[in-house]
């Protein structure tokens, strides 16, 4: 990054998102790029209580008979758009099944190729958010990543939410004491 812009601010963060919560207040983006359904539900509603876009991001390896699969999406969250629990990625079902299982899931290998394309795919998600290339009404809520055929595509999963509010957040929170922002933050889980 400094290569490309000797004056960039870059703030490293080694603690838990949690625990440096004024830095994020600052951004204009958060990338998340957590492990569970938990810190994706935290993250997204810190990100709508600051009023803040959250790109989701979200991969995983599933057994299929003797072989596997890797499916992968991002999601964007914008204040006054659909959130993860209206786009399905976020269900009462999955907490507590996450709940139940909690210490037990022990080291899950992450594969590097679907991580790229994901952050990727997220990158070009912020690229048009910054430059409005599109228009942000044009940006797709959810994309799916087919780790099986090696294809991004919008989800046809969220058709249902056109038209429609969002009824999980009603974009009465925010914080109207912004200030001057960094650019952009990545959660990651540690």
């Amino acid at each position: 990054m400094r290569s490309i812009n000797p004056n960039i601010e870059v703030i490293e963060i080694k603690e838990r998102w949690q625990q440096q919560t004024e830095i994020l207040q600052s951004c204009d983006v958060i990338f998340g790029c957590v492990d569970s359904f938990t810190e994706r539900d935290q993250l997204e509603r810190f990100a709508r209580r600051y009023l803040i876009p959250y790109l989701d991001l979200g991969m995983d390896v599933y057994p299929v008979d003797e072989s596997f699969s890797i499916g992968g999406q991002v999601a964007l969250s914008l204040p006054d758009r659909h959130c993860l629990w209206c786009m399905g990625l976020l269900t009462q079902r999955r907490l507590e099944e996450e709940a139940k299982q909690y210490g037990a899931a022990g080291g899950k290998p992450q594969v590097i190729w679907p991580n790229a394309i994901l952050a990727s795919t997220a990158v070009g998600l912020f690229m048009n958010l910054l430059f409005s290339w599109q228009g942000s009404s044009e940006l797709p809520l959810l994309l799916e990543y087919d780790g099986d055929r090696h294809l991004v595509a919008e989800s046809n999963k969220v058709s249902y939410l056109r038209g429609k509010q969002c009824p999980h957040h009603d974009g009465s929170t925010g914080n109207p004491f912004w200030g001057n922002k960094p650019l952009v933050a990545a959660a990651t889980a540690n």
